[in-house]
């Protein structure tokens, strides 16, 4: 089977504001265990690259000035490659990379990127034990390291890496039970709890939360009362 891993680098966190300014993108064969196909592209944006994503990535305005495509471009190419693939595979994909996609399929509506997702954020059966699912973490517990950290090409390599350390068929059956919302019921003074087990703070709704597989909630424990709703 060939999937398609892939990975973003953009200006913020806003999926609905924030813009891409890289695209990394592996064609994966499962059965091989390793890339056939490999794309990476700086993408020209309409605003300045924030210092503070300069200092993260290493992308700086005039990269994108001289080395830039043009959105439309990177996701021909991407749609080019997804046609052979039968999943998409992204690390937290269906709570960044996915919204940024989407968002930019709004405006180009000839470009179909429709193959399901696979979120090694959620659909992996990662140890229980494991503190943190951030990915150079992640990659470390499994026994490598990521040397060019937040480059999209380099974060989805590690990202398959460890994506094929586990049952293919296992990692399927897994993504296809429904994500939920799981909000922490945690006072101001109890945020840390939260926030170290991966909980990210929503402005709009004052809430810590974190997407789950329904399969995963099942036996998920928090050392604080949670609620949960379907997403």
């Amino acid at each position: 089977m060939l999937v398609l891993g892939l990975d973003l680098e953009t200006t913020g966190l806003k999926p609905e504001s924030d813009e891409i300014i890289e695209v990394g993108a592996v064609v994966w064969d499962t059965d091989r265990m390793a890339p056939v196909k490999i794309y990476s592209e700086l993408v020209q944006a309409q605003t300045e690259v924030p210092q503070e994503i300069t200092r993260i990535t290493g992308i700086t305005n005039q990269d994108l000035q001289n080395w830039g495509v043009s959105p439309q471009e990177a996701l021909l190419n991407l749609e080019a490659l997804a046609q052979r693939c039968e999943y998409i595979v992204a690390h937290n994909g269906l709570e960044f990379d996915k919204l940024f996609i989407d968002r930019y399929l709004e405006q180009i509506p000839d470009i179909q990127l429709d193959l399901p997702w696979i979120d090694t954020m959620t659909d992996l059966p990662y140890p229980e034990d494991l503190k943190t699912r951030k990915l150079s973490y992640v990659a470390a517990e499994h026994g490598f390291l990521n040397p060019f950290a937040h480059r999209s090409l380099f974060d989805v390599l590690t990202m398959m890496k460890v994506f094929s350390s586990y049952p293919l068929a296992d990692v399927i059956e897994f993504a296809k039970s429904p994500m939920v919302r799981v909000v922490a019921q945690v006072s101001f003074a109890e945020k840390d709890k939260a926030k170290n087990l991966g909980f990210r703070w929503d402005p709009n709704r004052r809430e810590w939360f974190y997407g789950l597989r329904e399969a995963q909630m099942k036996r998920a424990e928090f050392p604080f009362p949670v609620t949960c709703e379907a997403l």
